[in-house]
This record gives C-alpha cells, sequence and structure tokens, in this order.
C-alpha cells in the first residue's frame, strides 16, 4: 500500500482530543485568530496568595503577555470604580481529559490550565496546537501515563517497572518525547521507587501521584513533587473489594491523630476531594441525574451508569456515613494547610460523577466548607498550582490568562464558579462566548443548553424524585 494512504492508527490516537471536523474544535480553531493585544481599564487584580484586592489599574496585554499595570485615573476627583475583577486564571491540579468537551468544559468555568496526570499522546499533541495557537485551549501538563510495579491492579494501563532497566527506559521516555513528569501508582516497588524518584530528579522531572503502599509516607513527601488523593495520610481504601472500603477508612480515620501532619511542610497535596466525595453515593453534593450522565465521554458512560446505579441501591444511611467520613477528610485537608502544606485544587475528573469544569468548583466549595478561607483557596488554584508545575511566570504578570468578573468573586463558595470574561493566551472570551461554548458542549452530549446553566455546580434535578431520573439514564 502506498505510504501516502497507510493509515497510522497511532497518530490518530494523538489526535483524540482534537479530531477533525468536529463542531467543538472547530469553534476552538476560530477563536485563535481573535487578537491577542488588548487594554482593560480599571481592573481590581486579586492577589493569588492573600485573595487581597489592589486598587484599580488599567492592564495591557500585548501578544498574548501581561505588558503592565497602571493606575486608572479618578474620576471627578474621586478613585475610579472597578470596571473588573481579575484573578489568576485556574488549574485544575489532578485531571483526566479526555475529550474536547472536557477542554471547553475547563474553559468556559477559568481554568486555563491542567496537570494531566495519565497523559497519553493526544495531550501532548493539545499543548503542541496550544503552543502553535491553531485553537484556544487550556495549556496542559503532563505525565508520561503511569508508572506500577508487577503487582499493579491496573496492569493492562501503566508501564509496569521492575528493575533498574525499566527505571532507565522511563526516564529516558519522558526526556523524549517531551511529557513533564511521572506520575508513580500504588504498587511501584521500594527499591524501584528509589531508583526511579533518584534517577528522575537528576534529569529535572518532577515524580508525582499516589504514595505507593512500599513506601514510608516521609520518603514519599521528601521525594515526590506532589501527592494525591490524601494518600499516605489515609489508605488507598479503593484498592480494596467495594463492601470493605468504607469501614477501612472510618477504621483509619479513628486511628488517624494528625500527629504526622506536620511533616507535609512544603509540600504540595491535592486532596479531590469532590471525587472523594463522588464515590460516597450521598447526593447532598453529587447528584446522579440524567444530564450527569448524558455529559460524560462516551466511553466513560458505563462506568458512570454502573455508579449511578450502586449509589440509588445504597441506604440513605450508609450514604451519610460515607459524606461525613468525607466530611473529616477536608478536616484533614484544611489541617495540612495549617501545618504549611500547599494544597492543589485538584478534581479527578473523568471519574463517575466528576464533570471536568463544573467539579473544579466543586472541589473549591470542598475546601471552602473545610474551612479554608478565600485567600488560602485562590492560592491553591492558581499560584501554588503554578509553582508545582514549575511555571514560575508570577501570577498576572507573565502569560496572559486571566479570569474576569464583574462583581468581586468572593461571594460564598461558588462566587467564583460564573466568570464574566477568561483570557486565554491573551485571546478574549466574554460573557456571551463562554456561554455559547458551554451551549455547544452541551449539544455535543446530545443534552438541550437548557439542562445545564453555566455556573452552576449541578444540572437541576427534574420531576419529584431524582433517582427515577438517573435510573433509567442508561
Amino acid at each position: 500500500m502506498s505510504p501516502s494512504v497507510t493509515e497510522d492508527a497511532q497518530w490518530r490516537h494523538r489526535r483524540g482530543l482534537l479530531p477533525e471536523g468536529d463542531p467543538l474544535v472547530a469553534a476552538l480553531e476560530r477563536l485563535a485568530d481573535r487578537p491577542r493585544t488588548h487594554v482593560f481599564k480599571a481592573v481590581g487584580l486579586i492577589d493569588a496568595a492573600t485573595g487581597e484586592t489592589a486598587p484599580p489599574r488599567d492592564l495591557e496585554v500585548a501578544d498574548g503577555v501581561v505588558a503592565g499595570w497602571s493606575p486608572t485615573p479618578p474620576v471627578d476627583g474621586r478613585p475610579a470604580p472597578y470596571d473588573w475583577y481579575v484573578t489568576p486564571g485556574f488549574v485544575d491540579a489532578h485531571a483526566h481529559v479526555s475529550s474536547v468537551s472536557d477542554l471547553v468544559g475547563l474553559l468556559v468555568h477559568g481554568v486555563t490550565a491542567y496537570r494531566q496526570l495519565w497523559g497519553e499522546p493526544a495531550h501532548l499533541l493539545a499543548a503542541g496546537v496550544h503552543r502553535a495557537r491553531h485553537a484556544v485551549l487550556p495549556r496542559p501538563w503532563v505525565t508520561a501515563g503511569v508508572v506500577d510495579g508487577p503487582g499493579s491492579h491496573v496492569p493492562q494501563a501503566a508501564t509496569i517497572v521492575s528493575g533498574m532497566r525499566d527505571v532507565a527506559k522511563v526516564v529516558d521516555d519522558v526526556l523524549g518525547f517531551g511529557f513533564d513528569g511521572i506520575k508513580v501508582y500504588d504498587d511501584v516497588e521500594r527499591p524501584v521507587f528509589e531508583a526511579l524518584v533518584r534517577d528522575a530528579d537528576r534529569a529535572g522531572i518532577p515524580v508525582v501521584g499516589h504514595v505507593p503502599q512500599a513506601v514510608r509516607l516521609d520518603v514519599a513527601l521528601r521525594t515526590m513533587r506532589s501527592t494525591e488523593h490524601l494518600y499516605g495520610f489515609v489508605p488507598n481504601v479503593f484498592r480494596l473489594p467495594a463492601a470493605e472500603r468504607w469501614d477501612a477508612l472510618a477504621d483509619a480515620l479513628r486511628h488517624h491523630h494528625g500527629d504526622r501532619l506536620a511533616e507535609a511542610a512544603g509540600h504540595f497535596v491535592c486532596p479531590t476531594l469532590v471525587a472523594w466525595r463522588a464515590r460516597t453515593g450521598e447526593r447532598r453534593f453529587t447528584r446522579p441525574s440524567r444530564a450527569v450522565l448524558q455529559a460524560a465521554t462516551p466511553s466513560r458512560r458505563p462506568a458512570w451508569q454502573a455508579a449511578a446505579r450502586d449509589a440509588l441501591r445504597l441506604d440513605p444511611a450508609d450514604a451519610e456515613r460515607r459524606g461525613a467520613l468525607v466530611d473529616r477528610l477536608g478536616r484533614i485537608a484544611r489541617a495540612l494547610a495549617e501545618e504549611g502544606a500547599r494544597l492543589l485544587v485538584g478534581t479527578d475528573c473523568g471519574n463517575p460523577f466528576v464533570v471536568a469544569g463544573p467539579s473544579f468548583h466543586k472541589e473549591i466549595a470542598e475546601l471552602t466548607r473545610a474551612g479554608l478561607g478565600f485567600g488560602a483557596v485562590l492560592k491553591a488554584a492558581t499560584a501554588d498550582a503554578y509553582d508545582v508545575m514549575g511555571w514560575h511566570d508570577k501570577p498576572a504578570a507573565g502569560r496572559a490568562d486571566l479570569v474576569f468578573y464583574r462583581r468581586h468573586p468572593d461571594d460564598g463558595p461558588t462566587g467564583l464558579a460564573r466568570p464574566d470574561g477568561v483570557l486565554v493566551d491573551g485571546v478574549f472570551l466574554d460573557g456571551e462566548d463562554l456561554d455559547r461554548l458551554w451551549s455547544l458542549r452541551l449539544s455535543a452530549a446530545g443534552l438541550d443548553p437548557s439542562a445545564w446553566a453555566r455556573g452552576a455546580l449541578d444540572p437541576p434535578v427534574t420531576g419529584a424524585r431524582p433517582d427515577k431520573e438517573a435510573a433509567h439514564a442508561g
């Protein structure tokens, strides 16, 4: 067969997030033709470290870079009123993006970057498209898949590392293909882990992910750039059979006294409380509605539907008990922050009921309910997230990735969820653009755009019985 017509399946896979001819992809490509130079008047920059708002200044953006801030002239002898309140672009620090719908869901909710913690060639291609400015996309930071040991419970999906030769190959692949980091999983053996973090450190590659079962917490905190899901402080109960998980977590929390939290000072911790909550079956903050199930990427819908059926069969008292355990995990996250750990806002989106975009703000709501203030949450969503990825531009002083609000967004845990504008690499998307993209995203899932308002953490459940709604979703 002629090389010109030979189909390369691997190349098609690389295009997986941005399929040719997809209406959402076409919309993002058209946006890339917009100007990237602007002047915004009377902007109040909300400090990413403190949550405090600076006096109004005029913001100049030149070719996608913040070129300067200058004081806004007084009006009739008085300080100018704010036209905009602005935060740095948000980062979903633990994402599993699997479709262009996910990318759109992030953008319209102000998420201008994400850590892809199970990377594939498709995510590297998306990073290249972003760099080339061929489409308006959130910027990805991508791990080279996931690295696990011979005892892995996901051997079909992981790179199995059992010796020094395997360690060298993982490091070479990250360097050769341009991945940003290495994600380790539960069953990496301790000698291999020690060799991996040593060789990765020599090569300047950060190691992130689960605290392996065979690795002591203090070793993980010292050698990994970030740890996920609070594993290490509590056990990874989802390795256990489903019937044992929540009792095991309850037992672990009974014996948790917080005596090791101080060891995490300075370490990046991504709790993903929204993903924990989604597994409880509790419908106070997680609703297995038809709209949510329909919004899932098609390849994920069977797992989401199975999770919905399990949730609807669950005794309400059991669901409430599980929810109370997640509340306690929130208190551990707050205590870690008080001990000096650097929390990250991450969702684990892609897992059942964790929808890219809305769930970012559900995670903010979880951290707020746990007791973190507006400034601490904003820092976790922006400045600390840039640091964990090694992006050292001072927020709002380098790349023009910003989120705009007409009113100050510190009005409760959902105040940040509906931006009035998003600046992505200098391209400004106003409220109408964001509404249109969200409507296209819903339409691509077969939903009426009125089924889920942009900025709502969950779609409304129609009818008197939300369980009936979800029971017939699949």
